[in-house]
């Protein structure tokens, strides 16, 4: 392993460790997480896009997770990775304290009606809830966050809950350290918020294809060997961090399905964007998921990017922002955040010491998220 917050591996993602290194380190612990087993899906497609899953039989929100990456032991470790991230999130640790949304104003550093609230909800000064400490990534300072938040449980149990918040996975994730799953999450956070920004008003331009070099340009030229249609977009970010979303159909996978990467590495983010599309494609051509819906318009299942029209732009004008340093990449994208949003973004740390994987819940008040699980 590297110094901390050195990066040992820079392709396709970023980690402190190296491919082989995370999944030495993980492999011996899935069981720890539930995890009876780690599959390769990729054979179902016709793609070739490394597609694994990580198989959790007693999850309490999902019992299947998919990985993917560029070759196949990244798509094996991104799957295990994202059911350990999971198993945290459906047991995070009682809440710390009750109290209403007045009596915890003056500790929080934003305000809970820039969290994503259901349709109808009951949220006002009064509502008591329960809290679980954070931190403001921007200083360190001491926040919370409501519990029903960041709890992804789903088990049918015998109490009401005050209908507040839609809780999602938006925003957790592991890693080999502290920063890294923090970095990872607030990645997603960004990501999501950009393609809301562009569900409302349009990508800001699609990518020339053949301006694509690099590991994204091969995994481009993999899709056409497999006869399948790619269009690549530029997503809206005011925050400066490179988002891509990537469309891919074929005549064995007609309906188009569309994968979303940010990172500050452009090459990164565009490599996640594709490889995501493929995820996606295996997932519903596997039918394991939980929370795949029939209907090609709803939910998580496959649909058309709603993109019209657009200008064309080579993938040099999209700037490459990444630095040598994961604490430096994550105090930037910090900063980022912060200074759209006003207030800084939180991480809400599930980590348990026993077991001894950074699992980190990042939540940033003030972006557009999608209700997505």
């Amino acid at each position: 392993m590297t110094q901390e917050g050195t990066k040992g591996h820079l392709t396709g993602t970023h980690r402190v460790r190296t491919l082989a290194e995370t999944w030495e380190w993980i492999a011996p612990r899935l069981g720890d997480f539930g995890i009876t087993r780690v599959a390769d899906i990729t054979w179902l497609d016709d793609l070739g896009i490394p597609v694994f899953q990580a198989i959790q039989p007693n999850g309490r929100r999902l019992s299947v997770y998919q990985g993917k990456g560029i070759d196949a032991l990244s798509a094996r470790v991104s799957a295990a990775m994202e059911a350990v991230e999971r198993w945290h999130g459906e047991r995070p640790p009682p809440p710390d304290r009750y109290a209403t949304v007045a009596e915890m104003r003056s500790e929080l550093g934003y305000s809970p009606w820039q969290l994503v609230l259901r349709t109808r909800h009951c949220l006002d000064d009064h509502t008591r809830l329960g809290w679980l400490p954070a931190r403001q990534l921007r200083d360190n300072t001491a926040s919370f966050v409501p519990a029903d938040y960041v709890t992804l449980d789903m088990r049918v149990l015998p109490r009401w809950r005050v209908p507040v918040f839609h809780a999602s996975a938006n925003g957790l994730a592991s890693g080999n350290t502290q920063a890294e799953a923090t970095l990872h999450g607030l990645y997603e956070v960004v990501e999501r918020d950009a393609v809301r920004r562009a569900e409302k008003a349009g990508p800001v331009g699609r990518i020339a294809p053949e301006s694509v070099p690099g590991r994204a340009g091969e995994l481009l030229e993999q899709l056409r060997t497999a006869e399948a249609q790619v269009d690549v977009f530029v997503l809206p970010s005011p925050t400066g961090v490179p988002c891509f979303g990537a469309t891919v159909r074929n005549a064995s996978f007609s309906v188009p399905a569309t994968g979303y990467g940010c990172h500050l590495d452009r090459d990164v983010a565009l490599c996640r964007a594709i490889t995501e599309a493929a995820q996606l494609r295996a997932s519903v051509i596997a039918g394991s998921r939980d929370d795949l819906i029939a209907g090609p318009d709803e939910g998580r299942g496959v649909s058309p990017a709603p993109f019209g029209p657009v200008p064309t732009l080579d993938l040099d004008e999209v700037p490459s922002l990444a630095r040598p340093d994961l604490d430096a990449d994550l105090a930037d994208v910090v900063t980022r955040v912060t200074s759209l949003t006003g207030c800084s973004p939180l991480a809400v740390d599930h980590t348990r010491p026993d077991l001894g994987v950074p699992a980190v819940h990042v939540v940033c008040p003030g972006l557009d998220l999608a209700q997505q699980i």
